[in-house]
């Protein structure tokens, strides 16, 4: 009978030891382990497994950063797993090459069914995770269409909304830009009018929307 080679790329070498104690009652399975990137190289150098099992916090660059470079040296069916996946990490897997997304939580049972899927040309994503990946598409969505958007405003009230998402007030806004506070207040105006926001709290909503918390558009890098 023809085994089926698993790879459990985990940092946590108890972790990896109860997957694997878990899968060898299972005859038709054989297990190899890696503790890092470095680690699942050394392992397809001697032969690619069927199935990668790699957790979202592989070492040094992350489950999602692994799955694209295994893909350009290897054919396995790559499925990342995670304590605590988000909507956003279950997308990027996906789009990475990853096959499927577990939850470390899974039970015994259910890990073994889902391999036995993979082998049966099953994807290994639950319900709710795959939810979380539509909501996250959907998101991205959103974004874009905020995005384009802003294609209404100057490079100045782009400069203006940044500020505005900050929670800056037109004295700040002025004083940061080296223009009166009259001329901010126009600017802020002409943002709410432009976008059709009835608030500056709806334009920091808005710039959230198109740029996410930490993300900045190079508008405002230039400026800074």
């Amino acid at each position: 009978m023809n085994r089926t080679r698993i790879l459990v790329a985990d940092p946590l070498q108890i972790f990896r030891s109860g997957v694997r104690n878990l899968l060898a009652r299972e005859s038709d399975f054989e297990v190899v382990e890696a503790g890092s990137l470095d680690e699942v190289h050394q392992v397809i150098a001697d032969g690619c497994p069927d199935i990668a099992l790699l957790d979202l916090e592989l070492p040094p660059v992350g489950g999602v950063a692994a799955v694209q470079r295994l893909a350009r040296r290897c054919s396995a069916h790559m499925i990342v797993w995670s304590f605590e996946p988000t909507r956003e990490t279950v997308l990027d897997a996906v789009r990475s090459g990853a096959h499927g997304f577990l939850r470390k939580e899974i039970s015994p049972d259910g890990l073994v069914r889902a391999l036995r899927g993979v082998v049966n040309g099953e994807a290994p994503l639950s319900r709710d995770l795959a939810s979380m990946m539509i909501e996250a598409l959907h998101g991205l969505d959103e974004r874009q269409r905020a995005r384009d958007r802003m294609g209404v405003l100057s490079v100045r009230e782009r400069e203006v909304l940044e500020f505005v998402a900050q929670g800056a007030r037109n004295k700040q806004i002025a004083s940061a830009l080296t223009i009166s506070e009259f001329t901010a207040k126009r600017h802020v105006q002409n943002i709410l009018q432009k976008l059709e926001l009835p608030s500056r709290r709806a334009a920091a909503t808005f710039y959230r929307t198109a740029f996410g918390v930490e993300e900045t558009p190079v508008v405002a890098q230039q400026t800074a």
